[in-house]
Formats: structure tokens, C-alpha cells, sequence
């Protein structure tokens, strides 16, 4: 039997990181997250668990701290990369663009040091509907070009996708996939993993 695919989740105790953590463990592959619990909980990692029967390997780590990141390259036969990672509400990234700047940029650009140091070539990357701006027509489709962000949040989205699309042409190797889903709703079928609430609700359905 081969060896099962190693994938490193950052941002995997998140809200959309957990849940696909989830189903990466229900499909065979191992999982490694790497998440500084900004915007999550430690306790996610026992609901995981529950959910799974098996404890993905968890590193508490900034992205912003390269030599903590290749620290877990250097320990963890990666294949491949779900970035999720990034400070993600539209509100305070018009409050505080350079947090958001500074934060989903250079973490992004590690990760992708990160793997080319290590010779990992497959990246998918959390993207967001907000690379349309406010769209003329709807439904919104995949065809529709990338328009002008209205906010700092929806711009270090696109500039992520640039980031990633000139790293692939770069490479010869790299290949990468953006996921620009609008607001996720809902929980896990068991209820132990869902969305977690700091403050005031900002997701709409």
C-alpha cells in the first residue's frame, strides 16, 4: 500500500480550515495544520478527533516567522498546501490596512519560499468572491474578470491570486488553485465543529 499524501492545512482550525481537515482525514490523506488561533480555538483539534479518530499533527505558529515555518518543512514530509491562513474581515481591513497587508501578503510569500525551498509543488489557495468587486450582472460565474476590490481585504486577495499566478509561470513545477467562494454557512453534521463567534456576526446567508 503507498504511502498516504501529506497535506499541510494553515489555518486549519479555522472555520472552512477544520471542516476541510476534516474531510482530508476521511479520504486517506495526512493532515498537518498550522494555525496561530487568531481566529480559532486549540480546542478544535479535540473535535477533530472526535469527528476522525485520528489527531492531525498541530504546530502554534505565526506565519510571519519564517524560520518557524521551515522549521515545520524541515519536520513534516509535505506534498502539497491549503493555504487558509489570513485575517478576513472586510470591516477592519478598512480600519487597519496595513494589518492586512502585512498579515495576508508575507504570510502568503513565505508559504510559497516555504515550498520551493522544499520542493512542494501543489498549492490551493483560499481566495474570495470579492476579486469581482461589485459585479454588473448575476449570477456571478468563474468567466467574470477580477475588478477593482472595494476594500484592503479584497485586495490582498487578488494580489495573492498575481502572487501565485507569477510563481507558477515562474516555476515550471508550481501549480496552483484559487478558491473564491462567497460567505460559507453552516456546521459539520455532528454539530462539534461549526463557525466561531467573536462579537457580533459578520457572514450573511
Amino acid at each position: 500500500m503507498s504511502k498516504s499524501k501529506t497535506v499541510l492545512v494553515t489555518g486549519g482550525l479555522g472555520y472552512i480550515g477544520s471542516h476541510t481537515v476534516v474531510e482530508l482525514i476521511e479520504n486517506g490523506f495526512e493532515v498537518v495544520i498550522v494555525d496561530n488561533l487568531v481566529n480559532s480555538r486549540v480546542e478544535i483539534l479535540d473535535q477533530i478527533e472526535k469527528i476522525t479518530s485520528v489527531r492531525p499533527r498541530f504546530y502554534k505558529i505565526d506565519l510571519l516567522d519564517f524560520d518557524e515555518l521551515t522549521n515545520v518543512f524541515q519536520k513534516e514530509n509535505v506534498d502539497s498546501v491549503i493555504h487558509f491562513a489570513a485575517h478576513l474581515f472586510v470591516d477592519e481591513s478598512v480600519k487597519n490596512p496595513l494589518k492586512y497587508y502585512r498579515n495576508n501578503l508575507v504570510s502568503l510569500i513565505n508559504v510559497l519560499d516555504a515550498m520551493e525551498s522544499f520542493e512542494v509543488e501543489n498549492i490551493i489557495f483560499s481566495s474570495s468572491c470579492t476579486v469581482y468587486g461589485n459585479p454588473n450582472s448575476f449570477p456571478v460565474t468563474e468567466q467574470m474578470p477580477i475588478s477593482k476590490a472595494s476594500s484592503p481585504y479584497g485586495t490582498t486577495k487578488i494580489m495573492g491570486e498575481k502572487i501565485i499566478e507569477d510563481a507558477v509561470a515562474s516555476s515550471g513545477k508550481l501549480k496552483g488553485i484559487m478558491l473564491r467562494y462567497f460567505n460559507p454557512v453552516g456546521a459539520h453534521s455532528s454539530g462539534l465543529i461549526g463557525e466561531l463567534i467573536n462579537g457580533k456576526p459578520k457572514h450573511l446567508f
